[in-house]
């Protein structure tokens, strides 16, 4: 059956042919296999048996376009060349179509095909009066029965490895577009709030105390070059190809120092690892930091914040990211915030979402809400072994 596969279901070979060459194959291989059966029940069974055998074999031809079609019109010609000729092969075309059936059509469609191939395959062999013994009609009938039955269940597992392949392709995008948005949303979002935050604390205090105007601007200038760079970077990810090019080109713990200073509220940061972290824990560690401090800007203005990162053993990373102030209202800042920045305090974002899926892709959870002193707490925990990261 080498020759009567289904060109979508080997990939090697389909990868070669079109459609309208695989159609030219099936054609070619069909007015083969026609002569080949007609000439031989020709020999045996007469001009009239090797005309049946020819002209059951030819439909197969077309079995892509109209496999079912195709299936029953064979079926057909095959229950008349068992009853008036007497051409008990007919099952193999049968057998062929069959598996087009299988390989191609809906499963309840196929096993509806599958039940009436056999049935009506068996019934014509086994009530169709001939001068043989009752054993050897039911021995053909169990053989013809199971090699029919086989290249269904072979069919069929092809159908379902390539609907499972089209879901992995369809679920490898769908990953690829949240990791692509989550980028996204971690650069533009953390450089472009600290950008909107500082030049309203710049022009709240211009007139008042330059210098502090001057190096808050200086902060905006930091944070679009810093946003420019990593969006260079992730670009860089995107076409560059092969599975290594995110860890090797994405921030880690070496980035956090500058992002710290970067970040607009005054930044304790401790660093202790005991170990270098696996690249896509360092980028999860990054992110998080990163995250949080974006919401420290947004929701506590200036205040101060503690960054902590601490390897609980070879096994775990924890990330700790407090700040003392109470979150405050935009009346209560002392500038105003961008509208864009309004609505989204007032309707919510995806950075703590964003923070939680980080967490649970290596493994880990994230714990993030109000102290009972003021202020607010991110705690993240992500294991460090191999094997950890979904």
């Amino acid at each position: 059956m080498a020759g009567m596969g289904d060109g979508e279901s080997r990939p090697l070979v389909a990868g070669r042919l079109r459609d309208g060459q695989w159609h030219g194959v099936d054609t070619v291989a069909a007015v083969l296999l026609a002569l080949a059966f007609g000439a031989s029940e020709t020999r045996s069974g007469g001009w009239g048996a090797g005309a049946v055998a020819a002209v059951v074999w030819l439909p197969v031809a077309v079995r892509r376009r109209r496999p079912l079609r195709v299936l029953y019109t064979v079926l057909a010609g095959a229950v008349f060349a068992i009853a008036f000729t007497g051409w008990e092969e007919s099952w193999v075309p049968v057998a062929a179509a069959l598996y087009t059936v299988a390989a191609r059509e809906p499963r309840r469609r196929s096993a509806t095909a599958l039940g009436c191939s056999l049935g009506a395959v068996a019934a014509a062999m086994a009530f169709v009066p001939r001068p043989v013994p009752a054993s050897e009609v039911a021995g053909g009938v169990v053989f013809a029965s199971s090699l029919t039955a086989l290249l269904w269940l072979v069919g069929t597992a092809l159908r379902e490895q390539r609907s499972y392949a089209e879901l992995a392709a369809r679920q490898a995008v769908t990953d690829e577009r949240l990791r692509i948005a989550r980028e996204l949303h971690d650069v533009v979002a953390h450089h472009l709030t600290v950008i909107a935050v500082r030049a309203e604390v710049a022009r709240a205090v211009a007139s008042t105390n330059p210098q502090e105007a001057e190096r808050t601007l200086a902060l905006v200038g930091t944070a679009g070059r810093a946003a420019l760079t990593e969006m260079r970077r992730m670009l860089g990810v995107l076409r560059s190809p092969g599975d290594g090019a995110e860890s090797a080109s994405t921030p880690g713990l070496a980035d956090l120092p500058a992002l710290a200073d970067g970040a607009g509220p005054r930044v304790e940061l401790s660093v202790d690892p005991d170990a270098p972290l696996p690249p896509g824990v360092e980028l999860a560690v990054y992110r998080i930091v990163q995250e949080a401090l974006t919401n420290v800007v947004k929701h506590a203005g200036s205040a101060d914040c503690r960054v902590n990162l601490s390897r609980t053993g070879p096994e775990a990373v924890e990330i700790e990211v407090v700040n003392d102030a109470p979150s405050r209202l935009p009346s209560q800042l002392p500038f105003r915030l961008p509208s864009q920045l309004l609505s989204r305090r007032s309707g919510g974002g995806h950075g703590l979402i964003g923070m939680r899926e980080r967490a649970v892709m290596c493994g880990g959870t994230l714990s993030a809400g109000p102290l009972a002193t003021g202020g607010f707490r991110v705690h993240a925990r992500l294991p460090c072994e191999p094997g950890t990261a979904r």
